[in-house]
């Protein structure tokens, strides 16, 4: 009986893989994406650096950067670099419309978070994005990826910060262009207090993690933890 429904399933509702676009088996797929597909995940596995959470930086310790010039966050946890498979999760949950990913990715990061020893938080905060990007993509990737965390830690989810319409796009510039442009481009919603997780989805040059942990600070949070599905390679890294 198992194999004949296998059969109806494959000859009525065929499906492949949104990534490798082999067939998708009865069994053993998530969301869409293949087994293999998982499994081939360029998860980070070594140490990394406790504070920005960068593997080439890992010095038993915080890095340089982290040394000299701290973050306004605890500590920050990614997957695995923006690249290959993980690149190609991103992408579809980002701008494809597979909001389905939200729930094995929620499964990734909440273990994530648990093998960094981080303790649980009050509450898990996602970066916000404007009313108007929201409605033209249709749904709100970072609320959906953190409601799940939320759940998976068995925590509150909270929708703590707002982001200031009118900002200008931050695709293409510098690092420090970043940060200059998110000084002032979230603000809190409501207090917070506790222990605070933020959702991402990609962490960049880490200017919009640090506008929001600053608003979230100034709305009462004592520790911010910083939680994404992948990082960009960051050019020039002194460890």
């Amino acid at each position: 009986m198992a194999n004949f429904a296998e059969a109806l399933a494959l000859t009525f509702l065929p499906a492949t893989c949104a990534i490798c676009r082999a067939a998708l088996p009865w069994g053993g797929s998530r969301a869409g994406i293949c087994a293999g597909c998982w499994e081939t995940l360029p998860l980070y596995r070594g140490p990394r650096c406790p504070v920005c959470g960068d593997p080439e930086a890992a010095t038993g310790g915080p890095c340089l950067a982290c040394r000299t010039d701290p973050p306004p966050w605890r500590a920050a946890a990614t997957l695995g670099p923006y690249e290959g498979t993980l690149r190609d999760l991103v992408l579809l949950f980002k701008n494809r419309g597979r909001d389905e990913l939200a729930a094995p990715l929620a499964r990734l990061l909440a273990r994530t978070a648990r093998d960094a020893g981080w303790e649980s938080p009050a509450a898990v905060v996602p970066v916000p994005m404007t009313w108007l990007r929201r409605i033209r993509r249709g749904y709100d990737q970072a609320g959906l990826l953190g409601r799940r965390v939320a759940r998976e830690l068995g925590v509150p989810f909270s929708r703590a910060l707002r982001r200031r319409a009118g900002g200008a796009p931050q695709v293409g510039r510098s690092r420090s262009e970043r940060l200059r442009l998110t000084a002032s481009a979230f603000a809190a919603r409501r207090p917070v207090a506790g222990r605070v997780v933020l959702v991402d989805d990609v962490i960049t040059t880490g200017a919009t993690a640090a506008g929001c942990a600053r608003a979230l600070a100034r709305a009462g949070a004592d520790e911010i933890y910083v939680l994404a599905i992948a990082r960009t390679a960051q050019p020039g890294r002194i460890a």
